[in-house]
């Protein structure tokens, strides 16, 4: 109940100061937004170890905690994003006769996204393998600003396809920390391996270890008629993450490797 809570009073202050930002000029060279709806993110896990194989020391497989999370599968259910931003045109008069056609910069200044993941299935696997699971909310979020090309086809009265293409420059946090245990042996999987010297990290050191920075990119439609619009994107990507991982009788495998991180949004827009 405590973090919906949060979410609700981030969402909130943030749709607060957003209306002031996209109002704020009535420029015919300009059209703020304001978009909330739900992403979905990563694929459903698969569990079935029946066919994993040793590989250099290290068990490798797609259905390995690791293979599953490289391959994009985190087990996220569907999540929600909230953003807000202004398209800034280039154009006063249309650059094709047939539509009114602008072309301009399209800015998201601020995008958030949440999602929770579902690792029941896992957590079923081992118990069912006589482990105890320490169980804690697995999550998901990111915050992100986008910018990039936009082009605006007034196609007929008040009816408006917006295409855009951005870079954005995210910040990714995965809370995952599984971890399952019997008398003899451990399973487990983190993005927080403990530090050799076991030093406390502190500062912009611990802002880097929790979460990872990098560019994805982002491509997305809107069909608008007058304040109204349904919004389309597709935001992919990866980051690099270190890890430590093992899937019991004493196995362990760490290293730093790329983590897919793919996202379908489909989101109610306001344009003003």
């Amino acid at each position: 109940m405590k973090k919906q809570l949060l979410v609700l009073t981030v969402l909130l202050a943030a749709g607060t100061w957003s209306y002031g930002q996209i109002t704020r000029d009535e420029s015919s060279l300009s059209r703020g937004y304001l978009r909330l709806g739900f992403s979905n993110f990563g694929q459903e896990l698969k569990d079935d170890l029946s066919n994993f194989s040793v590989d250099g020391g290290g068990l490798a497989s797609d259905a390995t905690m690791l293979g599953n999370l490289m391959d994009g599968r985190y087990g996220a259910q569907r999540g929600y994003v909230f953003e807000f931003g202004r398209n800034y045109y280039f154009n006063r008069n249309s650059l094709l006769p047939l539509f009114d056609t602008k072309i301009g910069l399209d800015w998201t200044m601020l995008s958030l996204t949440y999602n929770e993941l579902d690792w029941s299935s896992i957590i079923e696997r081992d118990r069912a393998a006589g482990y105890e699971v320490d169980e804690f909310g697995y999550f998901a979020a990111s915050i992100s600003s986008k910018i990039g090309p936009v082009i605006s086809f007034n196609l007929i009265d008040r009816l408006v396809l917006d295409v855009r293409a951005q870079l954005a420059a995210t910040y990714f946090v995965n809370g995952l920390d599984y971890y399952a245990y019997s008398e003899d042996d451990e399973r487990y999987f983190t993005f927080m391996p403990e530090e050799e010297d076991n030093e406390d990290i502190s500062g912009f050191a611990a802002f880097g270890k929790l979460g990872k920075f990098g560019i994805k990119q982002n491509y997305g439609a809107t069909v608008r008629y007058g304040v109204i619009g349904l919004s389309l994107d597709y935001f992919p990507g990866s980051f690099k993450y270190e890890y430590e991982t093992s899937e019991g009788d004493g196995e362990v495998q760490s290293g730093k490797e790329k983590f897919k991180n793919n996202m379908f949004q489909i989101k109610l827009s306001l344009t003003f």
